[in-house]
């Protein structure tokens, strides 16, 4: 093989993709860590459309509204199991009907122990077929609203 073969710039070629396929390689994300929130309020809205917003406080912790519930009350038990791993944050809504009580179309949560970084997150409400995924730059004072979509 001659230094400057089609062959030597080929195998040249092939090791230095090799190399920057090594040194992009992501770090290990760390364990899973898992917790669970209750809603802080459950309340009656007149918009009613799927949505969640978020809010980013001053602390770092962050207020997640879910909007658009339907067909519960303030007897149900809604509850949110969130796992994260590194800056991936995977949310699945429960939620258990209760018997009687007011209709309400909103639960507010917080979410807390976030550091000011920006986060891949999908939330998954599985008894409403409904799925949601988006990045969450958490920075004081930003707020917006991601619409769901069907699962």
């Amino acid at each position: 093989m001659e230094l400057f073969s089609v062959e030597f710039y080929v195998i040249m070629f092939t090791l230095a993709a090799m190399l920057v396929g090594l040194i992009v390689k992501p770090k290990d994300k760390g364990p899973a860590q898992t917790s669970f929130a209750v809603p802080l309020t459950l309340d009656r809205e007149t918009d009613t459309t799927p949505r969640i917003e978020f809010r980013c406080l001053d602390n770092g912790d962050v207020v997640l509204i879910r909007s658009g519930l339907y067909g519960i009350t303030d007897a149900a038990t809604v509850a949110l199991a969130i796992t994260r791993i590194g800056f991936d944050i995977s949310i699945e809504e429960r939620i258990t009907p209760g018997n009687g009580g007011m209709p309400v179309e909103r639960a507010t949560f917080l979410l807390d122990n976030l550091g000011a970084e920006r986060y891949h997150l999908t939330y998954n409400a599985s008894s409403f077929s409904l799925f949601l995924s988006t990045t969450l730059v958490n920075r004081p004072g930003i707020n917006f609203t991601r619409p769901f979509t069907r699962s």
